[in-house]
């Protein structure tokens, strides 16, 4: 009896389980609601083929065909997107979308009060299921939710109940809901449309036309990415242009500067000078190749077609900035290497003369066009996507012919600037004089500025490289937010603002380091005092006339008579710049002799003869 009882209460829980799942709550009828013809097509939206009445949708005060038809539009987009060939090709994913929006209405008049109501049919939640798995749409559109206003289930398990007695009908009311099964013999319709702010290209190739700079949101998608790539709002992307910009002219006339200066103005040009030359000619033409986009109209003059594409070696503005940057990048690293080196063994080896300039010289020239001619050659400048300038393109190409080679280089360069804070250190030690970190500042900074925002750039570029695919596998939670928000604020989530700011900014710095370093010092104030333009006609007449100034030339020629006479014999290391060093203590006109030492005549130099200048 007990076995009995317990098995009568085990089919009494499965019966009410079953009629719990499959039971319906009443839906309201809205006394606005009525039915009308379907209003036809738009250009995006194309359901008059998959509706199965045409001539009853339902529609009321709240729901309206036109606010389906711009719903529509907006899911119709997204298919042609990001949906799968599957997706695509299946007459029940449109038959289920637009029957989901434009539902099949059925109404009942009362004959005695003339009263009519109308009712939806919805769609079943099994087949909204089985078309968002089969879209790969399943985080976009949940098929459990409820409706704004009733707040009953979109999509029933079976069918909706009405109470129809003002009707004089049933009191419950069943109504099936929609299921429609896929019929092969309806014509897919061919979108060629794009959701804002996606764009649309006829591509029957998408290989050749991503080599041509387009980038598409999915294989089976001709809609493609904007640029600049939606990773920040457009005034963001201003602000990083402005930023890019600013910084090209500020370095290319902080190097213009110390050209001039030391290589024109100079009278007294030493080796070192030229050697520098070489360096800041380097920076200078790196820093020219923004200074040539921002004249050809900024950052945005790279990006092609409206925003649907970024320009590539095809381009001419590209490749020959590419090229430009590219070449005296590598120029410019490899020759500040050899400075490095030659600077260390001046200090080192104070009286052996070095002469490598025929060696070196031809052989950075050769190193820094083969490694930009062969991306040249291969079609591989194109625009680095999400920045400011074009680059060479791929990761294998930008590594094997920039980075680990010129990282292997700025290494040996830091090196031999690391001896030669240990030489001086050495010297000052010796003399048991202090200031010696005073001497030393301008090569910690030579380090610090220059080796340092390498490791930022190779370590942010590698970073990129391997986040592209996260960055762009959002599309669809970016499409998602233009559906629900202001398409101009919506961003896909990549890299900080700041971040890619500090990028750009190591990338147009350098001539403005090179400024600080070089040409803020007595040496370069003394070349510019007496150079042409504060020695002619018109300047003397300003300082004689209008600033009431008397020339001070004869005492400055007093000065220099004195120090020139000077009995003193202890050699100094001018404290200011150890660089100008190699011209200031020397009156020699020799190019081969820029010791930073005062030489004496019998060429022979100790630690004891040696002093640090006081600050």
């Amino acid at each position: 009896m007990k076995i009995k009882l317990k098995y009568y209460y085990f089919f009494l829980l499965i019966f009410f389980n079953f009629n719990l799942i499959n039971c319906q709550i009443e839906y309201p009828i809205d006394p606005t609601g009525k039915c009308e013809p379907y209003i036809g097509d738009t250009q995006v939206t194309k359901c008059s083929s998959f509706l199965p009445n045409l001539n009853s949708i339902y529609v009321s005060a709240n729901s309206t065909q036109k606010d389906a038809m711009k719903t529509l539009d907006s899911y119709f987009g997204l298919l042609s997107a990001v949906g799968s060939e599957k997706c695509k090709d299946s007459s029940l994913t449109y038959q289920t979308l637009c029957s989901m929006f434009l539902k099949e209405c059925e109404s009942f008049t009362d004959n005695s009060t003339s009263i009519t109501v109308s009712i939806p049919k919805r769609i079943c939640r099994k087949t909204c299921n089985d078309v968002t798995k089969l879209c790969s749409i399943e985080s976009l559109f949940d098929c459990s939710q409820n409706e704004p206003i009733s707040n009953l289930p979109l999509c029933p398990l079976n069918y909706t109940e009405y109470d129809l007695s003002i009707v004089n009908g049933d009191a419950v009311y069943q109504l099936q809901c929609y299921s429609p099964l896929s019929n092969g013999s309806i014509e897919i319709p061919v979108t060629n449309y794009c959701p804002y702010p996606l764009i649309y290209i006829n591509s029957t190739d998408h290989s050749a036309d991503e080599d041509r700079g387009y980038m598409f949101v999915s294989a089976n998608s001709n809609c493609v990415v904007p640029n600049p790539v939606p990773l920040y709002t457009s005034k963001q992307w201003d602000r990083l242009y402005n930023l890019s910009n600013s910084l090209a002219v500020l370095s290319c006339v902080g190097t213009l500067f110390l050209l001039i200066t030391f290589n024109v103005l100079n009278k007294k040009i030493n080796r070192f000078d030229r050697m520098n030359a070489l360096f800041n000619g380097s920076v200078f033409m790196m820093s020219l190749s923004g200074v040539i986009i921002l004249f050809a109209g900024g950052p945005r003059a790279l990006i092609k077609d409206g925003g649907a594409r970024i320009s590539v070696w095809e381009d001419p503005l590209c490749s020959a900035t590419g090229f430009i940057f590219q070449l005296f990048s590598i120029s410019a690293i490899l020759f500040w290497v050899v400075m490095s080196f030659e600077l260390w063994y001046k200090i080192k080896f104070m009286t052996k003369k070095l002469d490598l300039k025929k060696y070196y010289i031809p052989f950075i020239i050769v190193v820094s066009l083969v490694f930009s001619i062969i991306p040249l050659a291969t079609k591989n400048y194109r625009m680095i996507r999400g920045n400011m300038h074009c680059w060479v393109h791929t990761t294998k190409l930008q590594n094997s012919l920039f980075w680990i080679p010129l990282g292997v280089a700025i290494t040996i360069g830091t090196i031999f600037i690391g001896l030669v804070m240990f030489e001086i250190h050495r010297i000052v030690s010796a003399n048991s004089k202090g200031g010696i970190l005073k001497l030393e500042i301008k090569s910690i900074l030579n380090v610090a500025l220059i080796y340092l925002t390498f490791i930022y750039l190779f370590a942010f570029n590698f970073y990129m490289n391997g986040q592209e695919g996260v960055v762009y596998g959002q599309i669809e939670s970016f499409y998602q937010c233009t559906l629900e928000n202001d398409p101009s604020e919506c961003t896909i989530q990549g890299p900080s603002i700041g971040s890619l700011g500090f990028f750009i900014f190591c990338i147009r710095i350098y001539g403005v380091y090179c400024f600080i370093l070089q040409g803020l010092n007595y040496r370069a104030f003394k070349i510019w005092k007496e150079s042409i333009f504060f020695n002619n006609r018109f300047a003397s007449y300003i300082k004689n006339n209008i600033l009431n100034i008397e020339s001070s030339s004869t005492g400055s020629g007093g000065t220099s008579t004195t120090a020139s006479g000077t009995t003193n014999k202890k050699h100094t290391i001018d404290s200011l710049n150890i660089d100008s060093a190699f011209s200031r203590n020397n009156d020699s006109e020799d190019e081969d002799d820029y010791d930073p030492y005062k030489k004496s005549k019998n060429n022979s130099i100790s630690l004891n003869d040696i002093e640090v200048s006081k600050p």
